[in-house]
Formats: C-alpha cells, sequence, structure tokens
C-alpha cells in the first residue's frame, strides 16, 4: 500500500512537472539598415542581456517572462528603446540599429497601453527640446519662455495621471511610477505616496508595484514626519547588540557615517558638545558605521573617544540599514522625537545645539 501511494505521488509530481511550462515571449525583429551584427535585450528585471545576432537582417528572440515586464533592446553604442512584453506574446519589430530607432512594433498589449503614455508625452518633449532652443536666442523674452515652459510642464503631469487613472491596474503603470520615484530627486516620500495610491491589483502585486512600495517606504525612511525604520546592530565586541526602537522616550540622533569620511569626523566635535549638554535630559545619539573594515573603525572610535552608542555590521554600504534608508552619501543625520518620528535631518555644526534647545531648553 505504501509502495502504490509513493508511486502516486511520483506520477503526480511527474505530470506536475511537465505542465509547468516555462513562460516565454516570442520577438521577431526586421533591422532595416543592416544585413548582420548583433543587438541586446535585456529584461530589467535581470542584471546582464542576451546577446541576439542578426542574420540577413532579421533576429529573433525567445524570452522568459512570469507577468508584465519591461525590457529594452540596445546597440553597441548603449543606445536602447523599451518595450514591455508578457507571457504568450508573439511580438514584431521593425529596427533602425544605427539610430536604434524602433519604427515597428505589436503583438503586445502591454506595449499598447505603454504606446497611449509615449503618444501623449512625446510631442510635448518634442515642444519642450525646441523652446529650450529658442531659449538661447538673443533677445529672447525669458518671463514668455517660462510661461510657456510652466504650461508644458503642466500638460505633462496631467497626462500622467491621466495614464495612471486609467491603466493604475497594470504592470506598465507600476514599472513608470517606480521609474518616476527613482529618477527623479525631487520626489519627496509625499508625493510618491500619492502616485502609489494610483496603482490597483496588478500594479500593485507586480515586481515593481512591489519595488515601488519599497522605494516609498526608504524615502519615508529619511523624511520628516514619518517612523524611523527600526533596526539592530552589533557593537565592535559583537556581544551585545542595540535596537533603534529601544531607545524611544528620548531624543535620539542617528548618525551614519565612517572612519573614513572628513567630513563625518568634523561633525564629531559638535556631537560632542550637544551630548555633553543634553544627554542628561534625555538625548541619545547612536553612531552607525558604514565601514567596512573592523579595525579602521575601531581605531577611529578609539581617536575620537566617542561617549555614546557604537554599532555597525561592518558590511560598509551593503550594511543592513542601507536596506531600509537611502544613505547615497555621509555623514548623514536624523533626528528622532520620543516615539521614533523624525523631526529634523542633517543638522550640522551648530544646527544639532540650536534645534535640542529648542526641545529640551538651555
Amino acid at each position: 500500500m505504501q509502495k502504490l501511494i509513493f508511486t502516486l505521488f511520483l506520477s503526480l509530481i511527474f505530470q506536475l512537472n511537465l505542465s509547468a511550462k516555462p513562460k516565454t515571449f516570442k520577438l521577431l525583429g526586421k533591422v532595416l539598415d543592416t544585413d548582420s551584427g548583433y543587438v541586446l535585450i535585456r529584461n530589467l528585471t535581470m542584471p546582464l542581456p542576451d546577446t541576439v545576432q542578426i542574420i540577413k537582417g532579421e533576429f529573433k528572440y525567445i524570452g522568459n517572462v512570469d507577468e508584465v515586464t519591461p525590457h529594452v533592446i540596445i546597440d553597441k553604442a548603449n543606445k536602447y528603446q523599451m518595450f514591455f512584453a508578457e507571457p504568450n506574446d508573439d511580438m514584431h519589430m521593425t529596427l533602425k540599429q544605427k539610430e536604434m530607432q524602433v519604427t515597428f512594433i505589436d503583438g503586445s498589449k502591454s506595449q499598447d497601453i505603454f504606446r497611449k503614455l509615449i503618444m501623449m508625452q512625446d510631442p510635448l518633449q518634442k515642444e519642450m527640446e525646441l523652446l529650450q532652443q529658442s531659449a538661447s536666442y538673443p533677445n529672447t523674452n525669458k518671463d514668455s519662455i517660462q510661461a510657456i515652459a510652466m504650461r508644458i510642464n503642466n500638460q505633462r503631469n496631467d497626462n500622467f495621471y491621466s495614464f495612471l487613472k486609467e491603466y493604475g491596474n497594470t504592470e506598465v503603470a507600476s514599472f513608470i511610477v517606480y521609474s518616476s520615484i527613482s529618477n527623479e530627486r525631487s520626489i519627496d516620500a509625499n508625493l510618491a505616496d500619492s502616485m502609489f495610491s494610483y496603482l490597483k491589483d496588478k500594479g500593485r502585486t507586480s515586481f515593481y508595484g512591489i519595488e515601488t512600495e519599497k522605494a516609498i517606504n526608504k524615502l519615508k525612511a529619511v523624511t520628516i514626519g514619518y517612523m524611523a525604520p527600526d533596526f539592530t546592530l552589533p557593537d565592535s565586541t559583537e556581544k551585545k547588540k542595540y535596537t533603534l526602537s529601544k531607545f524611544r522616550g528620548n531624543y535620539v540622533l542617528i548618525d551614519f557615517w565612517a572612519s573614513w569620511c572628513g567630513p563625518c569626523k568634523a561633525e564629531i566635535p559638535y556631537l560632542k558638545t550637544a551630548y555633553e549638554k543634553f544627554h542628561a535630559k534625555g538625548f541619545e545619539i547612536i553612531s552607525v558605521s558604514l565601514d567596512d573594515k573592523r579595525e579602521a573603525w575601531m581605531n577611529s572610535m578609539r581617536q575620537f573617544k566617542m561617549p555614546w552608542t557604537q554599532i555597525s555590521d561592518v558590511k560598509g554600504f551593503r550594511s543592513i540599514v542601507n536596506d531600509l534608508y537611502p544613505i547615497p552619501s555621509i555623514p548623514k543625520t536624523l533626528l528622532l522625537d520620543k516615539t521614533g518620528k523624525i523631526i529634523a535631518t542633517d543638522l550640522r555644526g551648530n544646527a544639532l545645539d540650536i534645534k535640542l534647545e529648542e526641545l529640551l531648553g538651555k
């Protein structure tokens, strides 16, 4: 009886394996201006591109995808064009390789959705380029140029949100929002949250929907008014660990620094002054080192004799805190209130002392 059950189990597994076919799409390309060579095609959720040979002015590519996924086709000079593909798509593309210009593409509903946004924004982009050229002409009315530029930008924003309102339930929309948040430094956490609110269903559950939410959470992690994400790291002995949330009930400065960072070390005297003046009143400092060499970190601690909490996993910018906080450069400081909410950022020099006087008195 046990042998029969085991045989049936193996049979079921075999049938499942047969039915679990890889999800693929097919792209047939025609190149108008060359008969041979190659192009690169990269799935943007993957780190490396595939090389695709051009033979007699044509190429064929079969890609693996689990859902609607953005791709780029790239030439030798790293010029590229983007397209979207999903499982079972049978796509056709016509390409001018020297200009890296896709003159025709079909066979993908997701690409058709993406094209609608491009068709709305492309004329405005060309108008802006012409406007920028005219701005360099002598005797140009700058007020007039600025007014036109504002109108174009307002129209682009209207188009963008109109697109999100109609297609926020698609993977295409989630990628567009993710790209906007990742590439535009002027977008803050509140604006990013507003954009994310338009995403629904697959727009949120897709790969880029999930990545968008992660990116927004990282923006919030360094934005005034939001809670600082909790984390736990060891001290230099690796025998004791400290958790950020355990410091609640005090005003806390999180200080991201490293021994090799000159501007970080220049701030230490100011941190010492603030700590000596306000520690007894309920002020704490947690210095999180982004060193990747333990000895360098420990030497700096011995040199500067900082009397507050010093922690690190000694992984540099691969530290676990970099998964929670966007820290492109240091020094980076966050001042938290007694509940763990961020109330100030990057208080350099005497600015920290002044802020603490407001909170705790002289």
